[in-house]
């Protein structure tokens, strides 16, 4: 049993490094892509051609919330949501399957997986995180079909709309299960590393016992995940109000009557070129909401999610409230720089070559 343990761990630490390495290049195809191509129609710039189907080519369209967005969903699973859909027509065929329904479905999967990490077995939990990550792509699928069928192109976020509000629920319900799987599995366990497996089971009634040796356990687990609750949260919001905020300010027509429409999208242009505004997005990609649930899953896949949980308990909250201050400073900035009065961008575009406005 130990020795079948190692071994998928060993396999899946090798299939992590791979994608790593497969999603530091097309990130730097990404930059490339941005750095020389058009990203708003300009008449004097060069059009980016994809031999690969746009739909399934995440360097077609250069969007804010593809930046912004963590690198499994962005290169992996949104193209493979899209390869599904070329393949099942979904979009165009199966007119009765709703992106909503999509979305209730995934909340069932998440549910199941939350069970699954409620277990004392490691295989169990493993399978869990599986059933999750199928739940993820489940997400990007119900996406893509809703995109696909209001000829929406790239990765954009309709805020407002009801499609927006229903699969923001159903994310939160998704996460929610998960919360309560891992809640259960760790007020059950002593806080020893490892060898939950040979643990004796208590029933939940029996932990919660006044008096009961594990009621300690009960209450340091209902504490890390309230923490990890409240984090998950000020990170999503945080998240989408930024993604709203730019796409905004970078994706729309809206200017001041002095501005030009050329003129606008050269200035946007250069914010999505800047070298500020690519250390923004390049944080937010690791501490996203579904960056910050894609590490809890690693840490239950390797049986090391109390150490995890102890890492993180306080330092992730200083890190995305130093990363909230810093890209509102920078949106101000930014902002000011569109509506046309000078600021740091401008500074930028003299010091480097990097920042011409293409």
């Amino acid at each position: 049993m130990f020795g079948t343990t190692t071994i998928v761990s060993r396999s899946f630490l090798v299939i992590l490094i791979l994608l790593t390495l497969y999603f530091l290049g097309m990130d730097l195809l990404l930059y490339s892509r941005i750095q020389n191509y058009n990203i708003r129609p300009m008449s004097n710039g060069t059009q980016y051609v994809s031999i690969v189907p746009c739909d399934i080519n995440p360097l077609c369209t250069v969007t804010v919330k593809g930046l912004m967005l963590d690198y499994p969903n962005y290169f992996l699973l949104s193209p493979l949501a899209a390869v599904m859909d070329n393949l099942l027509q979904i979009s165009n065929s199966w007119t009765w399957i709703t992106p909503n329904a999509i979305s209730c479905f995934h909340v069932l999967i998440a549910v199941i997986a939350g069970k699954c990490i409620s277990s004392d077995s490691l295989s169990h939990r493993r399978l869990g995180v599986v059933l999750f990550q199928a739940r993820t792509w489940l997400d990007d699928l119900d996406g893509h079909v809703a995109r696909k069928r209001a000829n929406i192109y790239g990765e954009r976020s309709d805020v407002g709309s009801s499609g927006y509000i229903v699969d923001g629920i159903c994310d939160a319900l998704g996460c929610v299960a998960l919360l309560i799987g891992l809640y259960q599995f760790l007020a059950r366990n002593s806080s020893r590393r490892g060898g939950y497996d040979k643990l004796p089971q208590l029933p939940v009634s029996s932990v919660l016992e006044p008096g009961n040796v594990t009621s300690k356990t009960s209450n340091t687990a209902l504490r890390n995940i309230l923490l990890m609750t409240v984090h998950l949260f000020l990170t999503s919001a945080t998240w989408n109000r930024y993604i709203s905020l730019y796409q905004d300010l970078l994706e729309t027509d809206y200017r001041t009557p002095s501005i030009t429409k050329e003129h606008l999208y050269a200035k946007q242009t250069t914010i999505f070129r800047s070298l500020s505004f690519w250390i923004i997005v390049l944080c937010w990609k690791f501490i996203n909401f579904h960056a910050v649930m894609d590490y809890v899953l690693l840490a239950i896949f390797f049986d090391r999610i109390r150490e995890y949980m102890k890492l993180v308990r306080w330092s992730s909250y200083v890190v995305i409230l130093l990363l909230v201050y810093v890209t509102e400073f920078h949106f101000l900035r930014a902002y000011a720089y569109v509506q046309g009065v000078p600021s740091f961008i401008d500074e930028e575009i003299s010091s480097s070559d990097v920042f011409t406005q293409g």
